[in-house]
């Protein structure tokens, strides 16, 4: 099963039609806490033009991978572990 956010299905909408006008003349994508990864597919999928590329916790990834599969977006590489808590862990004393 995908896992799901309800609130990502009420503003998936609106925040695209953000994206296409903030996003026109980019060409990729860093989505920093990709969540569910319901987002990335939708938004990737109406974006063909840009390269979205998901991070998250690692603890999130499966979920949106299991998306990302699901979409098969050539547009979409396989997301990346990235916790803005700890960012820098090779700098640790």
């Amino acid at each position: 099963m995908l896992p799901h956010s309800d609130a990502c299905e009420r503003n998936k909408k609106p925040i695209l039609g953000v994206l296409r006008e903030a996003f026109a003349a980019c060409k990729h994508v860093l989505e920093i806490g990709s969540g569910t990864g319901q987002h990335a597919v939708h938004f990737a999928a109406a974006l063909p033009q840009l390269t979205w590329q998901c991070s998250d916790r690692a603890e999130n990834l499966p979920g949106i991978r299991r998306w990302l599969d699901e979409a098969a977006l050539a547009n979409t590489p396989a997301p990346i572990e990235l916790d803005v808590d700890d960012p820098y862990p090779e700098m640790r004393a």
